[in-house]
């Protein structure tokens, strides 16, 4: 692990244990007013849509890259496509929320068929729980939070350096960092969310940063090395 993902862990680590804390009661929640640079990180996940340049890497080394167009329709639906200079359809994702099941067509990693949706809606890989919602990430792709988010706040809390959540989403605990405009991070915001495995034994996260240059961030433990990078780009 670099120094740095060490570094960013380590910051959070303080708000986990507090949100740690909430996981053992009822959670209650707090009404919370975010300076307009903070609320505006938080919007609706449905109907949205763009396009984006996404890599797999894996300790540098890109596993797969691609170009891809996303839409999230107003029933929770989205899809993610891949398509030709000529504009053939390479390969496109469906995630269904009804059923909340993934429709996969095309020419795709074999990653994605290690991919499902547990009974408790969190994705899983390999079977192994991810701790992120699928209709979360059109938010993501976008790099933004889901503003239900903001709903389910146990804490809040500023220092000098940003702002700082804890949310609670069931056994789901989420720090959030925002830094303050102007700060030293590398990121202008970090969302740092832990479960419990093995019925309490371990603990495991997964981590979201939007960093500076615009590009999100993707790593979990769980993941052996694999971190997930995206970035905007402009539909031609």
């Amino acid at each position: 692990m670099s120094k740095r993902r060490f570094h960013s862990r380590a910051a959070s680590i303080p708000w986990l244990i507090l949100a740690s804390s909430c996981a053992t009661t009822t959670p209650s929640y707090v009404d919370v007013q975010l300076p307009a640079y903070a609320s505006a990180i938080f919007v609706e996940c449905a109907s949205t849509n763009g396009a984006l340049s996404f890599q797999v890497n894996r300790q540098g080394q890109t596993l797969e890259a691609a170009e891809l167009e996303w839409a999230a329709k107003p029933n929770g639906n989205w899809g993610l496509a891949s398509y030709s200079p000529f504009g053939q359809t390479l390969f496109q994702i469906q995630f269904i929320k009804q059923s909340q099941t993934f429709e996969a067509t095309g020419r795709r990693g074999n990653w994605l068929d290690e991919v499902s949706i547990g009974k408790d809606g969190f994705l899983r890989y390999k079977g192994q729980k991810l701790g992120l919602k699928p209709d979360e990430f059109p938010c993501f792709f976008s790099g933004h939070l889901p503003r239900h988010w903001l709903r389910q706040v146990v804490s809040y809390t500023t220092d000098s350096e940003g702002l700082n959540l804890a949310i609670q989403d069931k056994e789901r605990l989420t720090a959030v960092r925002i830094a303050k405009h102007g700060g030293t991070t590398p990121w202008t915001w970090q969302s740092t969310s832990t479960w419990d495995v093995y019925w309490g034994l371990r603990r495991e996260s997964v981590q979201l940063q939007s960093r500076k240059d615009a590009s999100m961030v993707l790593t979990a433990e769980n993941l052996q090395d694999i971190e997930c990078r995206w970035s905007p780009k402009e539909e031609e």
